[in-house]
């Protein structure tokens, strides 16, 4: 069996760069190389040590590692890195070493996932469906490619952003990334960016879920070129989804299609027959398992991916119900919205996350009232609101949904309006504003009115 670990390229490593820690080679080392690299105790604090005078700016020799080491319980350090020193060939070769050592440890950590991947498979006590799950998570990030990442020169860019301009141009459309199948949000967004991760928010009822059904609708089943999209419903089963794409498709109430009253209705059964052979052209693919890790989705998203090419979007509702790791709510909803950017940027398509809102809140809601705001605003490209003041009242085909973009990095913030249409589980663009409602009289005004 072939030796997993390589003991004279790490010691090179940390000797290399103990001889000249200034120099581009150690720079090479301390960026490529992380920790868990190393197969050796020894090798592995030493290393820890060097990363962490590196990044408190602080002097990296043998002076300076070995009374950290101390500090970590390691003995006779200073002679272990005398002989690291001695015994390193070259430090001009120690970009080599660096490359040797994250190869091996890339190795153990492979084998290490495969072995606990068997491990799952064998573990009666988890049922079979999970089992799978569990076991690709493990091996999800085998064979990632974290090779070291080129930096370029602006100028070198200025080509391709031409060309793609150009095409945009000739297009005679403004719309430069996936068209949502509203104008009124494709005028704010100019389409769903490749790699950005999409937070739409409102208070519950509101119609968030229906306003994201209706965009993968127009994605992956009425364009003239329908995309295959990925939607993560971990609320809602496959069969309440396509109850509301029905009744959005065909026009039909959605009341109507869960109490199959539709069916009693020659002309509500016709538009149900259209909704029907619409849903028969669908790239809509539903994963509606509940309770979900981020990992799970992760992983989830990456086998579709392989199996039917790149989607033109992947969504998720909502983001407080995936599952990760973390010591309090934040921290956990932090990993799940940091989980969500990476996979945008993995996958290279928009994903659309569903947000609650802290309870309690009214009027026009704000980034302050996201739920466990902070890492969501941090991590988010654009944030969207939905907001009706007829919330709590009677709301009708006279109310209005405002689209509030309270964060937008690359396009406009401000505010759009869609038609809600709840009752079919739809909304439609519009031209017309809200009224303005007349501020009732006050005071003396007042009391001379009615004089």
């Amino acid at each position: 069996m072939e030796q997993l670990t390589n003991p004279m390229a790490e010691q090179s490593v940390i000797g290399g760069v103990l001889l000249d820690a200034e120099s581009d080679n150690a720079f090479h080392a301390i960026e490529v190389c992380k920790t868990e690299h190393f197969g050796y105790r020894e090798n592995a604090i030493a290393w820890q040590c060097i990363q962490e005078l590196f990044a408190a700016g602080q002097p990296i020799d043998v002076l300076t590692v070995r009374d950290l080491m101390d500090t970590k319980g390691v003995q006779n350090a200073l002679t272990y890195l005398g002989d690291a020193v001695r015994n390193t060939p070259s430090q001009a070769n120690l970009k080599t070493y660096a490359n040797t050592v994250k190869k091996y440890g890339m190795l153990r950590l492979a084998s290490s996932a495969l072995h606990q991947a068997q491990s799952i498979l064998h573990d009666k006590t988890i049922q079979i469906d999970d089992k799978i799950n569990l076991a690709l998570n493990e091996l999800a990030d085998i064979g990632a490619d974290e090779g070291e990442h080129k930096i370029s020169n602006l100028m070198d860019h200025q080509a391709e952003l031409l060309n793609q301009m150009e095409k945009i141009y000739q297009q005679g459309s403004t719309i430069t990334g996936l068209s949502t199948g509203f104008e009124n949000l494709d005028y704010m967004t100019g389409g769903l960016r490749n790699g950005d991760l999409i937070i739409v928010a409102a208070r519950p009822s509101m119609g968030k879920t229906t306003l994201v059904l209706n965009m993968l609708e127009r994605i992956a089943i009425t364009s003239k070129n329908p995309q295959w999209a990925l939607f993560f419903s971990l609320e809602m089963p496959s069969q309440q989804i396509l109850q509301k794409a029905w009744s959005s498709l065909g026009g039909v109430p959605l009341s109507n299609i869960i109490n199959a009253q539709v069916l009693g209705d020659h002309h509500q059964t016709a538009r149900l027959s259209n909704a029907m052979r619409e849903v028969g052209k669908s790239k809509l693919m539903i994963d509606d398992k509940g309770g979900q890790h981020i990992t799970q989705i992760q992983t989830r998203a990456k086998r579709m991916s392989m199996r039917y090419g790149k989607p033109a979007v992947i969504a998720v509702d909502y983001l407080q119900l995936i599952r990760a790791e973390g010591e309090s709510q934040t921290i956990r909803i932090g990993n799940v919205s940091a989980g969500l950017k990476n996979l945008a940027k993995q996958m290279g398509c928009p994903v659309i996350a569903l947000s609650q809102l802290n309870r309690g809140v009214t009027g026009k809601p704000t980034l302050m009232n996201l739920r466990d705001s902070g890492s969501i605003e941090q991590d988010a490209d654009m944030v969207i609101f939905l907001h009706d003041e007829d919330y709590e009242g009677d709301r009708g085909d006279h109310s209005l949904t405002e689209i509030i973009f309270a964060k937008n990095r690359m396009g406009k913030t401000g505010c759009t309006f869609l038609q809600p249409e709840l009752g079919m589980s739809r909304f439609a663009d519009t031209k017309r504003l809200p009224e303005i409602k007349q501020e009732p009289k006050k005071g003396k005004a007042l009391r001379e009115e009615f004089m």
